[in-house]
């Protein structure tokens, strides 16, 4: 028996990154054996063993033969006479196909050391266009390594390219894991540039893609389209926050835009494709079986918008609408989501650090007189069941009468 560290521990141990997770290959062992030395067996693809004491796991070394479509369409053998060199055979990328033993040695048959040095995912066979998932891993990485200047292999991006009539295959579960997974790296506009490129949004996000053919309405007069607008804030707010939340809201923001600008038999006006593009996430979101939380805080940005980067022109009527749609009084974290959605729209400001100054503290200081509000107090003054709601709204809507007509 002899086991190896593969996969990721090692990649990110030559990219000196920080290890996750630790995943071994064993060769030359058998279900029994690793039963018998206490290892308790998880895989029911294939044999995967959980390690008695840390918990790590172990796979028995296998070879895959493609049997069906999508990603689970494989058929897997593991043998006590399968190498390693044959088990990372069957991987996607060479930086993830090597291995070290357990002297340290690095068992590296694809040449992925060399092209952790040349910087470039690569895939390591023929056997690539098997699995569509591929795909959507592959846009990830780039999505994750773009700050260290990896790209894609000509070669690699052609294959991809040819693969995307699979893609349908894939599971809502397993693109929505892989679209979270690069949703949270530091550069999460690569993925779906990527996905573009190969021709791979168009059939998975299809709202999504509509949007690289959508000119901006605010910038009609200069070359940038909302594709490059979302983007380009996708790219800030990920420097701003990691907040899945916030960054799925960001980039389905304008997906009301294209019905406004090529529906010919309807003219739309400009402030309704904000409530346009709900029904459009909420479709994405129930396709990809995204999570509730995630679906309607996106919904509601899509809606209200424009009422988060002009914030020090909005009346205190308004100012009270948005603090009621976000549920800001139940959810204060939701405040914080507003003020990083903001900061986001920077783009089309020249001072942009007096902006983010300014709207951070009107809508802290307005957040924070409604806030002083007591409903004890209401109860007090002999209101009674609904009526308490009411007066509730009507005291925060006074109190910033008085503040906003004050620092006029």
């Amino acid at each position: 028996m002899e086991k190896y560290l593969v996969g990721g521990a090692v990649r990110d141990t030559l990219l000196k990154l920080p290890i996750k997770e630790k995943d071994w290959v064993v060769v030359g062992s058998s279900p029994q054996e690793m039963l018998s030395n206490g290892y308790e067996q998880v895989g029911k693809d294939f044999p995967v063993f959980l390690h008695p004491e840390n918990h790590e796991e172990y796979a028995l070394a296998r070879t895959e033969r493609k049997s069906g479509r999508g990603y689970t369409g494989f058929t897997c053998h593991a043998d006590p006479s399968v190498t390693i060199e044959e088990d990372l055979y069957r991987r996607d990328l060479t930086i993830n196909a090597m291995a070290y033993d357990t002297h340290g040695n690095l068992v590296d048959p694809y040449h992925g050391r060399r092209d952790i040095q040349l910087r470039l995912l690569r895939h390591v066979s023929h056997t690539f266009n098997e699995d569509p998932l591929r795909v959507l891993r592959v846009a990830r990485f780039a999505a994750r390594f773009a700050h260290m200047n990896f790209t894609i292999a000509p070669e690699t991006l052609m294959l991809m390219q040819q693969m995307i009539h699979e893609l349908l295959f894939l599971s809502p579960e397993r693109v929505w894991i892989e679209t979270k997974k690069a949703l949270i790296t530091n550069n999460p506009q690569i993925y779906f540039i990527v996905l573009h490129h190969c021709g791979a949004l168009k059939i998975l996000f299809p709202e999504f893609n509509t949007l690289f053919d959508t000119p901006d309405l605010v910038q009609q007069n200069t070359p940038i389209n909302t594709e490059n607008l979302t983007m380009m804030m996708l790219t800030k707010i990920a420097c701003l926050t990691d907040d899945i939340n916030v960054r799925f809201s960001i980039l389905c923001r304008d997906l009301g835009k294209p019905t406004l600008l090529n529906n010919k038999k309807k003219r739309i006006k400009h402030p309704d494709y904000r409530k346009s593009g709900v029904p459009l996430i909420n479709n994405l979101c129930n396709r990809l079986k995204i999570p509730h939380e995630i679906c309607n805080f996106a919904k509601i940005v899509s809606e209200y918008h424009d009422y988060l980067y002009n914030i020090e022109t909005l009346t205190p009527k308004m100012l009270m609408k948005l603090f009621n749609v976000f549920d800001c009084w139940r959810r204060p974290k939701r405040l914080e989501q507003i003020i990083l959605i903001s900061q986001s729209n920077t783009l089309r400001y020249t001072n942009h650090n007096d902006y983010l100054y300014n709207q951070t503290n009107f809508l802290h200081t307005a957040f924070s007189i409604t806030k002083k509000i007591c409903i004890a107090d209401i109860i007090e003054d002999g209101f009674t069941g609904i009526n308490i709601s009411k007066e509730l709204q009507a005291r925060r809507l006074h109190a910033l009468n008085i503040w906003k007509n004050k620092n006029q």
